[in-house]
């Protein structure tokens, strides 16, 4: 379906998450320790920040008093009012969460106490920008979602280009993700797309079509020469992105399970990977609406890697379950083994200098210490450096931007043996 009918129903699903699942966006809000009811703030936040890359959520308290905020007409614009945020929020206002589920309730108002007032006034709804586009109907809900929607809005082309290019190639055309000037300026890339999107429907296949057709998707992130991050900046090499939790989780899990897991898995397998990755993503920090932000790793991310339950689990012996023993039973012949074991994570095969090394591991060990080597070859390769980055997997990035993980052994291999050694002690 086209983007924007999706979107639609998301901001106007009516009845329960488990008839509708779209109603999953406004239960996601429930403060479980309140009323029970969907918060029109946070939703207020979501939606500007999600469908047109506009953070207005610092309004809900004040008025924009640094001129951070624009908002209005392009032939008219002024700074973000704490009014602006309220009646966008009064959209929702009507929302109702009961037995069955979500439902408008007419009756229903929304209320705030503004700053410079006493007490709590009715707030009529109302958008910060493009008025124009605003069409009567039946639902306040509804009128909000097509005017989110209107191809007209241009913000909501550029903001749905913007996150699925960030989506593809690890950072947004504009920083940050969610603060997209209103008024511009713009990338030319960006505003070429935006209207390609909004002319042909909102048409999310052949936008991700067309930037994958782009040469900057086709490049390696490696070059012959010293690279910086304005190398980065302009698009000059594929940028090298730390991966988002749900996808170190998601990639852990696959490159340890030799069977894809997807929609058409068992629901047995699909549940598993449910409860592991929330617990990972858990612990390793989620980043809730911030997924695009630019961050580096912590001592507590890099120590449940090394220490944490999922990567034990799944690297320990399991011949139903995990692929390092699975391997080992598939075939004798330790190159092979090897190399199996790297097209697994990494998606290429080991180096010379690697697979020499692994292969002399393999053939030192027999019976349960070669279960154990080859149980170790995949905590060593699930914990080096090459796994927390997107772009990687293109090309070996420089040696001062990746510490030359696809040297492998001296760079990074053998300290990694070592200190699987010490772990395997305390176990």
């Amino acid at each position: 379906r086209p983007y924007d009918q999706l979107v639609r129903e998301l901001i106007t699903v009516d009845g329960l998450w488990t008839d509708s699942p779209a109603a999953n966006f406004l239960t996601v809000t429930i403060d479980q320790n309140g009323d029970n009811q969907p918060d029109e703030t946070r939703l207020a936040g979501r939606i500007t920040r999600a469908f047109l890359g506009v953070r207005i959520d610092c309004l809900q308290c004040h008025d924009d008093k640094l001129d951070q905020i624009v908002l209005g007409d392009s032939d008219q614009t002024r700074t973000g009012l704490q009014s602006d945020f309220h009646q966008l929020a009064a959209y929702f206002g009507s929302v109702e969460n009961s037995l069955t589920g979500i439902q408008d309730k007419p009756a229903k108002e929304y209320h705030v106490k503004y700053l410079d007032e006493e007490q709590e006034k009715r707030v009529e709804p109302a958008v910060p920008f493009y008025p124009q586009l605003l069409s009567k109907q039946d639902s306040k809900r509804e009128e909000l979602a097509l005017w989110l929607t209107d191809d007209k809005n241009r913000a909501f082309s550029r903001a749905t280009v913007n996150r699925i290019w960030a989506i593809m190639l690890g950072q947004p055309l504009v920083k940050p993700i969610d603060s997209i000037p209103l008024h511009g300026p713009f990338p030319p890339g960006l505003e070429i797309l935006a209207d390609d999107f909004s002319e042909h429907g909102f048409d999310l296949a052949r936008l991700i079509r067309i930037i994958s057709s782009l040469q900057v998707f086709q490049l390696e992130s490696r070059a012959d020469f010293p690279l910086t991050e304005d190398h980065e900046a302009h698009w000059a090499v594929f940028p090298l992105t730390r991966l988002r939790p749900e996808q170190v989780a998601g990639s852990i899990i696959q490159a340890c399970t030799l069977t894809t897991i997807d929609a058409n898995a068992h629901i047995f397998r699909q549940l598993l990977r449910y409860f592991n990755q929330n617990d990972f993503i858990r612990r390793y920090g989620d980043l809730g609406d911030d997924e695009f932000r630019d961050r580096g790793g912590t001592i507590t991310q890099r120590l449940l890697m090394l220490n944490g339950t999922l990567v034990k689990e799944r690297t320990k012996d399991n011949p139903i379950a995990n692929a390092s023993s699975r391997i080992l039973m598939a075939t004798n012949d330790n190159s092979k083994a090897v190399e199996t074991a790297y097209l697994t994570i990494f998606s290429r095969l080991p180096s010379k200098r690697e697979l020499k090394h692994f292969q002399q591991r393999l053939q030192q060990s027999t019976g349960r210490k070669r279960s154990n080597a080859m149980n170790d070859l995949f905590w060593i390769l699930l914990n080096s450096t090459m796994t927390d980055f997107a772009g990687a997997p293109r090309g070996a990035s420089s040696a001062a931007r990746l510490k030359d993980v696809a040297s492998g052994v001296s760079q990074e291999i053998v300290p990694a043996v070592a200190a699987r050694s010490r772990v395997r002690r305390f176990q």
